[in-house]
């Protein structure tokens, strides 16, 4: 596949984005422009794809109506309980999902105003006793509060899941605490070689306690805390996170357990359901798999890639964004991802002209 069909795919998501903002970087209207959802990607893509300026507004917006003194970010702070942070059911299960979007793209642009601030309430939720980062609470012993209403109360029985440790371990990277990105990428190497039974799932999160992998969350996270080779329709988003952090923080360590690790999930994601590869929400594996064929040089990766982004690519409707039939909201956050990833693909290869 031809990879400037990937940058103009990003370049056709930019122009329907820079469509919906306003002069000062906001969503100009509908019925999610109060929801920090629609748009903590968007600042990624436009530094991706060479619009540092516009990404510079979106941030001073998102710093304005949804940043918290204490760093955190919520939607709704005039809310209370898990809703605050969004209307998105996922969004309020993970909860420092969004913030470490936001953290690490100020932080690319240097908007130390709100990435330094952003990392000292992430931080929070690191927890030493197993070496990742909580799922939906902070690790400490009292109740954990934002803008004076309890987030969620503290404590290391908080689950530890593989996405959100993938996700704020590379925000570590990121802010030069290589200890917690390591001791986070230790957890991961535990998670792979302790799973009981690859051939029917994956277990995606440890207790909070013991770092023990946990059999079963609640009855309706059940997507969140295990992956099943037999459906098409799983997160596989929760597996390709991993891949993309212990592909980087093999380059910044150059311990090779890493990379072995990345591997060891994305041939899980071989044997997976063929819904795999029509699936959206493989995106963020697809630029896994894309890194990880770089490094070893094996083809089962590029083609695992390769076959991933033809589907996304035929999600693009003629005005640039995807997906609409998911509700406005999933739209437009799967139109930045997916449009990013496939920048960064296009970016990476940059000795090639195909996939």
């Amino acid at each position: 596949m031809e990879l400037q069909k990937l940058r103009e795919a990003s370049e056709k998501a930019v122009a329907f984005f820079t469509r919906q903002l306003d002069d000062g970087g906001r969503l100009r209207s509908g019925e999610v422009a109060g929801d920090l959802g629609a748009v903590y990607k968007l600042p990624t893509l436009l530094i991706f794809t060479g619009n540092g300026r516009l990404a510079q507004k979106v941030l001073t917006d998102i710093k304005t109506r949804f940043m918290q003194k204490d760093g955190d970010f919520v939607s709704y702070p005039d809310r209370t309980g898990h809703s605050r942070k969004s209307d998105s059911q996922p969004l309020t299960v993970h909860w420092p999902y969004m913030n470490a979007w936001v953290a690490m793209a100020a932080h690319r642009l240097g908007r130390f105003d709100i990435s330094y601030p952003a990392w000292q309430f992430l931080q929070k939720f690191y927890n030493p006793q197993v070496g990742g980062f909580g799922t939906s609470g902070h690790y400490d012993v009292t109740p954990s509060t934002s803008e004076g209403s309890v987030l969620w109360s503290g404590g290391s029985r908080y689950d530890v899941g593989i996405l959100i440790t993938a996700h704020l371990a590379l925000a570590a990277l990121f802010f030069g605490d290589v200890e917690k990105a390591k001791s986070s990428g230790d957890l991961l190497v535990r998670m792979v070689d302790q799973q009981p039974a690859l051939d029917q799932y994956f277990l995606l999160h440890v207790d909070g306690e013991t770092g023990q992998l946990v059999q079963e969350g609640p009855a309706d996270h059940r997507l969140f805390y295990r992956l099943l080779t037999t459906e098409p329709n799983e997160c596989f988003y929760q597996l390709g996170y991993p891949v993309y952090f212990l592909h980087h923080l093999y380059q910044a360590t150059g311990q090779g357990k890493y990379l072995h690790t990345a591997e060891k999930i994305l041939d899980f994601l071989l044997t997976c359901h063929d819904g795999f590869y029509t699936n959206f929400l493989s995106h963020k594996a697809a630029w896994g798999a894309c890194l990880v064929a770089m490094a070893t040089g094996k083809d089962k990766y590029r083609q695992m890639c390769a076959r991933c982004v033809k589907h996304l690519l035929s999600l693009q409707t003629s005005e640039g964004d995807m997906l609409r039939e998911l509700g406005p909201m999933a739209s437009l956050d799967q139109s930045a991802e997916i449009s990013l990833w496939l920048c960064e693909i296009a970016n990476a290869l940059i000795d090639k002209d195909v996939i």
